[in-house]
């Protein structure tokens, strides 16, 4: 049975252009899955720890150093990670924050990318193992980036396939919408109900 993850990040609330993106897209997977689960989790609203003494013990340290507070911080990662490896989907809704992603959203990643479980390292470097998932980013800035203008400084975009393909998913869609007045979010919207269509016949 088809399983879609969906994380939300943005601060906003129904005004967010990456919520109204994400919603979209899991509307229209849930019609073309009537069969398919949907698990969901705001980051925002229950935003995960930071990396911390504890979780590094937990990860990192032989079993006679662990506490109850490190196994606590290992527990809370791997239910994270453990929706990760459930589904077959991602659905990312991560908007822009001073080029890159929300701290929120950070703190996510940095739950989610540990070693033996979501990555590990051979004799050919780092090796992924979420392969075969696909990953759709919600992703929504106030200026266009593929002007060259801005271009430099996007640091979003890159990271995502950077730290997602780390962890073994290559197949990262971004579906944007740029800029924040009204008239551009519903171009832009009109624009990502398309792209969702078209992203969907490939599935």
């Amino acid at each position: 049975m088809p399983h879609l993850l969906h994380i939300d990040s943005s601060a906003r609330d129904a005004d967010s252009v990456s919520r109204r993106i994400g919603a979209r897209y899991v509307a229209a997977w849930r019609r073309q899955n009537p069969e398919g689960t949907v698990t969901y989790r705001d980051v925002t609203v229950n935003t995960p720890a930071l990396v911390s003494a504890d979780w590094v013990t937990g990860v990192f340290a032989p079993a006679e150093y662990h506490t109850p507070r490190s196994r606590a911080a290992v527990d809370a990662a791997a239910t994270l990670i453990s929706e990760v490896e459930a589904c077959d989907v991602l659905v990312l809704g991560v908007p822009m924050y001073n080029f890159n992603v929300p701290a929120a959203f950070k703190a996510w990643i940095d739950q989610v990318c540990m070693a033996g479980r979501t990555f590990a390292y051979d004799e050919n470097g780092p090796r992924g193992l979420l392969a075969g998932k696909k990953a759709v980013v919600a992703r929504a800035s106030g200026s266009d980036f593929s002007n060259p203008a801005f271009a430099p400084m996007d640091f979003h975009a890159p990271y995502l396939r950077g730290i997602l393909g780390f962890i073994g998913i290559t197949d990262v869609e971004f579906i944007a919408v740029h800029g924040q007045t009204p008239e551009q979010v519903e171009a832009g919207l009109s624009a990502a109900d398309r792209s969702i269509a078209e992203s969907l016949k490939a599935l």
